[in-house]
């Protein structure tokens, strides 16, 4: 079983800028990052980015929360995922696309913490 994955290296530089600014560390922006993700209804196509980033553990991604995390994505998919599927292909997947998403978030707002917290009351 794999413990391990790497972030794109677009991801990681997002990480840094995000981090640099806002003090959040990698393991926090991967958790946001997923979960912007599973909430824009954001499905895989099978298609890695490239591997040239964060090199991150299963533990610090999703912690205690690993099976809700991976329950989330199965609901997003509409599909039951095997456990070499789920990590690392899946969680890769939503944590750069989630990166791309967090990125377009924090430049359009002024205070991100209470941006994300009110995201859905927008619109």
């Amino acid at each position: 079983m794999v413990f391990r994955t790497k972030t794109s290296k677009k991801t990681m530089e997002i990480y840094a800028f995000i981090q640099q600014r806002e003090y959040l560390q990698p393991f926090i922006l991967a958790k946001i990052s997923i979960a912007l993700a599973i909430r824009s209804k954001y499905r895989f196509d099978g298609q890695l980015a490239d591997t040239g980033g964060l090199d991150l553990n299963r533990q610090t991604i999703t912690g205690e929360y690993d099976l809700l995390f991976k329950k989330l994505i199965e609901m997003n998919e509409g599909r039951n995922l095997k456990e070499e599927e789920y990590f690392p292909d899946y969680v890769k997947a939503y944590m750069d696309k989630g990166a791309e998403l967090l990125e377009q978030e924090y430049k359009y707002s002024k205070d991100i913490y209470k941006h994300l917290v009110d995201l859905d009351k927008s619109i």
